[in-house]
């Protein structure tokens, strides 16, 4: 599995970028708020996401962590494809999105062109629990430092064949008991004896 690919951008447009590693170039489909960010014809790392189906493979990248943690979110949800995940990344930012989802907002999703009011109230149904889940809340006792850590424990429980809401309920649960890890590894079989 691709997790990122570093290289030298050869061109990049709103929805595509190509970079270049060892003399091969790499076409990756891209969000409007990764276009944002890459630079023009410098080495950069892009974070990365196959998708293989029957008839086309495409790899998708995302300047940040939270951008592909949303795309994978979005895909999650029925009846949404990578190319609409995509578009709403686009049309949106990240904690925009996140928020209308938490505050059960379908029709702030739906001024996002492309999205339809039913699939934004699928999006709001099938996610709003996972967002409020991954917002911490302050009684929590996941602190700002910690959150990526507890963002990798899931990703790690996920790889594993968990659902990401079983991930991030176990891995939430072992925060608010062990209070502070500063392990992944540690978190995550804790996360893993949690389940059992």
């Amino acid at each position: 599995m691709l997790d990122y690919i570093r290289g030298r951008v050869v061109r990049k447009s709103p929805t595509r970028l190509v970079l270049e590693v060892a003399g091969i170039g790499y076409l990756l489909h891209i969000p409007l708020s990764t276009f944002e960010k890459i630079p023009n014809h410098e080495e950069t790392t892009v974070l990365t996401q196959l998708f293989i189906k029957e008839d086309q493979i495409k790899i998708f990248g995302f300047a940040t962590g939270e951008e592909r943690e949303l795309f994978q979110l979005l895909l999650s949800v029925n009846g949404i494809g990578p190319t609409t995940a995509i578009t709403i990344l686009s049309g949106s930012c990240v904690d925009d999105i996140k928020d209308a989802v938490a505050r059960e907002d379908a029709k702030a999703l739906e001024k996002i062109k492309g999205i339809g009011k039913k699939t934004a109230e699928r999006i709001v149904l099938e996610l709003k629990g996972v967002i409020k889940e991954m917002s911490y809340p302050a009684d929590s006792g996941i602190v700002t430092g910690q959150k990526a850590l507890v963002s990798d424990a899931i990703m790690a429980l996920v790889s594993l064949g968990y659902g990401r809401p079983v991930a991030e309920h176990a891995v939430n649960e072992v925060m608010k008991k062990l209070k502070t890890i500063d392990n992944v590894e540690v978190l995550v079989r804790e996360a893993l004896k949690y389940k059992a």
